[in-house]
C-alpha cells in the first residue's frame, strides 16, 4: 500500500510508531546509531530540521519505506 505524507506526517508516524511499540528513545537511538537527544527532537521538534532522523525512525520501526518527494510552489 502506498500512502503520501503531508511534510508533518513523518514526525507524527515516528511518535506513533514508537508508542505502538513501546520502544524508548535510547533503544531507537542505539539501533540507529544517534544520541537519544537527537531522537528526542525529532519527534518533538517541528519543521524540516530533523525530517532525514524521522524518516529513518519510520523506517525502523515499520515494514514501510520511505521515499522522497519534494514539490516547489512558484508564485509571481
Amino acid at each position: 500500500m502506498e500512502r503520501e505524507l503531508t511534510h508533518e506526517e513523518p514526525r507524527e508516524e515516528a511518535h506513533r510508531l514508537a508508542k505502538d511499540n513501546s520502544r524508548a528513545y535510547t533503544e531507537i537511538a542505539e539501533e540507529i546509531d544517534v544520541t537519544k537527544s537527537a531522537v528526542a527532537k525529532a519527534m518533538t521538534t517541528t519543521g524540516p530540521k530533523f525530517q532525514r532522523l524521522r524518516i529513518r525512525i519510520v523506517e525502523l520501526l515499520s515494514d514501510a519505506e520511505v521515499g522522497p518527494r519534494e514539490t516547489f510552489l512558484l508564485t509571481d
